[in-house]
C-alpha cells in the first residue's frame, strides 16, 4: 500500500470498462497516458513502475483481475458497478465512488490485519463502511524514527561500524490498550503514507487529529455528513458542562469529541464553533493564545498541522479555549441572530 490517485484508479476502471475481452499492461499503459490519466503535473508520461503499482493495487482490492496476460474488470465484485458508473475520466470522485473504494479496501486481508482490525472490538473484519462507522472506534498512531549505532565487525565495546535510521509506526486504542508496532520504512510507508491517506485524505471515512507530541488521532466518520450544522449543534451544546453560566473548553478537544461521537469530521465540529463566534459574541467568546506558544518546542515542518487545529479570530488570532453562556442553547435551538 502506497499513496496513490484514486480518481486516476477510477479512470482505469473506466478505460478497462470499455474493454470487455481486457487489455495487456503495455496497452492500458498507452491508453492511460493517451487520455491524461497518469500524468505528472508538468504532462510527461510516469514511469512503467507507477503504472504497475496503480494496476497492482486494483488487482488487490478486487477490482480488476488477470487472464493471461491481460487486465479485466472484475464483474464479480458488486462495488465495480459504482466504479464504472458512466462519468467523464478525471471528474472528482462521488460519494458513492469513495465509498466502493473504501467497502474494496475494508474486505483486504492485509489492509484489515495491518490498520483496519484496530479500530474494531475483538479486531473483527467488517465488510462496509456503514459497518465499520458504526462499530469502529478511535485510535492513536505514532510514527517514529530514530538513529540507532551498528557494532563494527572488529574492535571492541564503544566502537562502530555507523548508523542506521530505524523507523517504526505503532498504533492503539484511545481508550487503552498496549501498542501494535510494525517496524521499517515499508511499514511507515504502507501504514502512514498509504492506508491513512487513502482512507483521510481521498476517500474520507476517517479523519485525523494531529498532536503536538508527533502521535495522531484518527477516527472513523462517514463519508457524507449524517448531520446538518444544526443538528450538530444542537448535540455538541447538549454536550457541554457548565459552571454557573459559562463553560469553557477547549478547542481541539471538543471538535475531536463532536467528531469521533458523531462520525463527523472536525472540521464540521469546528465550523459550528465558528458559527456561535460570529453571530452571538455577547454568548460565547474565544480565547487568545500566541501562536508561539502552540508551536513551541516543534520542528518547523509540524507548525501548520498543530496551528490547524485551533480556531482563528476575525483579528487572525488563535483561538485556544471557548467559553460559551447558557443562553445559547436559544440561539442553537431556533437558530435565530439576535444582535447584541
Amino acid at each position: 500500500m502506497r499513496w496513490l490517485d484514486f480518481r486516476a484508479l477510477r479512470d482505469l476502471l473506466l478505460l478497462l470498462g470499455e474493454h470487455p475481452q481486457g487489455l495487456g499492461a503495455s496497452e492500458l499503459e498507452k491508453l492511460a497516458t493517451a487520455e491524461g490519466v497518469l500524468l505528472r503535473r508538468d504532462g510527461r508520461p510516469y514511469a512503467r513502475s507507477i503504472h504497475y503499482h496503480h494496476r497492482r493495487t486494483l488487482e488487490r482490492l478486487g477490482l480488476i483481475e488477470k487472464h493471461g496476460a491481460r487486465f479485466a474488470l472484475s464483474r464479480r465484485n458488486p462495488e465495480i458497478r459504482a466504479l464504472n458508473a458512466p462519468t467523464r475520466i478525471g471528474e472528482p470522485l462521488q460519494p458513492e465512488e469513495k465509498e466502493a473504494f473504501a467497502n474494496s479496501a475494508l474486505r483486504n486481508e492485509d489492509c484489515h490485519q495491518v490498520f483496519f482490525s484496530h479500530f474494531l472490538p475483538a479486531r473483527e473484519p467488517v465488510a462496509d463502511v456503514a459497518t465499520f462507522v458504526e462499530r469502529g472506534h478511535a485510535v492513536e498512531v505514532a510514527v517514529q524514527s530514530r538513529i540507532a549505532l551498528e557494532a563494527g565487525a572488529r574492535g571492541g565495546e564503544g566502537q562502530h561500524r555507523g548508523r542506521n535510521r530505524s523507523k517504526r509506526v505503532a498504533i492503539r486504542a484511545v481508550e487503552a490498550g498496549d501498542w501494535a508496532a510494525f517496524d521499517g520504512a515499508e511499514a511507515v510507508q504502507a501504514i502512514h503514507f498509504g492506508l491513512r491517506s487513502w482512507c483521510v485524505d481521498q476517500l474520507g471515512f476517517l479523519d485525523v487529529a494531529f498532536r503536538p507530541d508527533g502521535t495522531y488521532a484518527t477516527y472513523p466518520k462517514h463519508i457524507d455528513a449524517p448531520l446538518t450544522d444544526r443538528d450538530l449543534a444542537v448535540r455538541m451544546f447538549a454536550g457541554l458542562d457548565f459552571d454557573d453560566d459559562w463553560a469553557t473548553v477547549r478547542i481541539p478537544d471538543l471538535a475531536l469529541a463532536a467528531g469521533i461521537e458523531h462520525g463527523v469530521s472536525i472540521k464540521q465540529a469546528k465550523g459550528v464553533l465558528t458559527e456561535w463566534l460570529t453571530a452571538r459574541p455577547d454568548l460565547v467568546a474565544g480565547v487568545p493564545t500566541r501562536a508561539g506558544f502552540i508551536t513551541a518546542g516543534l520542528p518547523e515542518s509540524q507548525h501548520d498541522l498543530a496551528l490547524k487545529r485551533y480556531l482563528k479570530s476575525s483579528s487572525g488570532a488563535y483561538l485556544s479555549h471557548i467559553r460559551i453562556h447558557r443562553d445559547l442553547r436559544q440561539h442553537v435551538q431556533n437558530k435565530v441572530v439576535v444582535q447584541p
